[in-house]
Formats: structure tokens, sequence, C-alpha cells
């Protein structure tokens, strides 16, 4: 029996009565990534065994799950691997409780600490990004369509998000965001959406929707596993780029690595064959920049960003924008721990 202090104690009955583990040996205390994740060994194997607070307005549990299983049957199978399906739990992929869902997954061997500077490692994340999208459309879109009802706010996709600013700042002022932000926002949607008619933004499909390092896992200067697939659904696959590419930019708070973020970008174009305008690609690093200043737990990060795109892409500024760097009123930002519930140590625990 187990000590009644014992910290794994729900996890172990969990792994002993659904995945027939039943002499897990934990590999450290759990890491914080949003959920709870256990990395284990069980005969010799290792495991990550995650947990999931139940949340309304998620993307539907299950359909992570059928995605990986479906992306991991086609190439892209070399950086989507699906967790491991529990017994007797009628062909489901998790472990459901009154608070929280379980899955587990083998565990991926990676590199800590990877060399994100490194160009050919931010190409090989480029070109396997363009193979899970390419691949996607073996994927029954009724797993990836979702209407905007049944989502909250961070998890909506483009036409969305631009029909709903209203309902967007609301939200904001409800997580009591500053008045600056909101402004901020506000007056940069406008700007979008009036910008937007015209504008060929590439394929819609599958896409990721949260890529950024901390759930690319890198072995040997190579993504060996892309992970945290529960925000993935139909949106323009362009803006999984953009993303991605603002993201490395913001490795280098200070001063932001615009060079990495053009090299993803000019590796994806060439891997995928797709190629937007400039006009094209300038909105949608804005547009996804103003998004998660909106939705994102780190606002002064995508503060910082929002301004340093006008100066990168050479694109004018609204007024707003530059009065607020004249007058910098928004304080640089530069502890990159958390993003939007996650530690980055945490990375890399599947």
């Amino acid at each position: 029996m187990p000590e009644p202090n014992d910290r794994f104690i729900v996890c172990r009955e969990i792994l002993r009565r659904h995945y027939g583990h039943r002499s897990p040996d934990f590999l450290g205390a759990p890491r914080r990534h949003y959920s709870l994740h256990y990395t284990y060994r069980q005969d010799d194997l290792r495991y990550v065994a995650s947990k999931v607070r139940r949340e309304r307005g998620r993307v539907p549990f299950s359909h992570q799950f059928a995605i990986m299983q479906a992306l991991a049957r086609t190439e892209a199978g070399a950086a989507v691997r699906p967790p491991l399906r529990p017994g007797r739990r009628n062909g489901r992929s998790w472990v459901d409780g009154p608070v929280n869902r379980w899955f587990v997954r083998s565990y991926t061997e990676h590199d800590r600490a990877p060399d994100w500077s490194s160009s050919a490692l931010v190409a090989d994340a480029a070109e396997k990004l363009s193979l899970i999208h390419s691949n996607a459309s073996i994927i029954d879109a009724k797993v990836l369509k979702i209407p905007a009802r049944r989502l909250g706010p961070y998890e909506w996709g483009l036409a969305d998000t631009l029909d709903r600013v209203d309902v967007l700042v609301r939200d904001m002022e409800a997580r009591r965001r500053t008045p600056q932000h909101i402004a901020l926002f506000r007056r940069e949607m406008d700007r979008l959406r009036g910008q937007r008619r015209g504008l060929d933004l590439g394929r819609e499909g599958l896409t990721h929707h949260d890529l950024r390092p901390e759930n690319l896992l890198v072995r040997d200067g190579r993504v060996a596993e892309i992970v945290d697939w529960d925000r993935a659904h139909w949106d323009v696959q362009w803006y999984d780029v953009t993303l991605a590419a603002l993201h490395l930019a913001y490795l280098q708070p200070v001063e932001p690595r615009w060079d990495l973020a053009e090299s993803f970008m000019d590796a994806y174009r060439d891997a995928s064959g797709t190629r937007l305008s400039t006009e094209a690609t300038d909105w949608l690093l804005r547009y996804t920049a103003v998004r998660n200043l909106a939705v994102s737990r780190s606002p002064d990060k995508w503060d910082r960003l929002v301004k340093g795109i006008a100066q990168w892409r050479g694109a004018a500024p609204s007024l707003l924008v530059d009065d607020l760097v004249a007058g910098d009123q928004v304080a640089a930002h530069v502890d990159v721990a958390v993003e939007d519930g996650g530690a980055v140590e945490a990375a890399g625990v599947g």
C-alpha cells in the first residue's frame, strides 16, 4: 500500500487499473506544462502520464487523439506519436476522472536545451510542419471544424476572431488587462479587418495552433516529435507558420531574432511550395501578434512583438503604436519562463 502522503498515489492507481503498469518507477517530481506530466519507467521503458483538467470551451478532448492517430499513419508520423490505449476503455485513448483526464504516451528522448540558433534546426522544424499540413487531408473535416459557440476565445480561428472583436475586448476587461493593451488590441484589430479583403492567406486545414519551441522535442539537432495537440483544429495553416516564427524571434526578448523568424518562414515556403505575397505575410504576422495580445497569458510579450513587427517588416504602425513606443508605456517583459500556463523548463515532457 502507498503511504497516505504519496504525491503519486492517484497516478499510480490510474496506471495500475487502466494501463497494467503495476510498478512504475517515477523519475523525479511531476513537471507542470499547463497540465501535470509524470515521467516514469516500467519494464525498462519510459513513459509520460499526463493529467489534464477538464475545462469548458476547449477543443473536444477526443479530437487531438483522432488527429494524432491519423497523422501517425502518414509520412507525418516521423514527428507525431499517438498515446497508448488503456485497456477496457471502448477504444478511447484516455481515462476520464471527475475533475481530470489522464493519458499515457511513450517518452521521447530529447535535448533539454536545443540550439534554436541553428539554421538547420529551424529549417527542420519548418519542414516537419509542412509535412503535417500536407498530410492533413486524411483527417475528417468534421473533426477539425468546430463551431465558435462551442469554444472559448483562445481557441477561435482567424475568421471567428475577426468577427468577434467586441467579445474578446470584454474578455480582456474581465481578466483586467491594462487599458493600453485593450486600446492597442481594438485599434489594431480594426486596421486588420479593414485590410483583410483581397489578401490570399493560403490554404485552410489542420493547424496545430500552439506551435512554439516548447512543443517541439529536439534530438541531435532535429525535431523528433511535435507535442501538445489539444488546440489543433481548422484554420488558416499559415497561422502556424507565423506563430512559430514569432515565438522563435522572442527567444531573445530584448533584441528579437527576426532572422530566425525569417529563416523559419523561408524554409516552410520551400518545403510546402506555398508562397504568400509580402502584404499577406505582413498581415498574418501582425494578426498573430495582436490576437495573442488578447488571449495569451503573456500580453507584454505580444505587445513588444506587435511593435517589433512594424519595425522589422517596415510597415507603418498605427498612431497608437507610435504613441506607446514613444511614451514607453508598456515595460519590456523579458521573463519568458511562463507562456500560456507552462514553464519553459517543463518542455519536452513527452
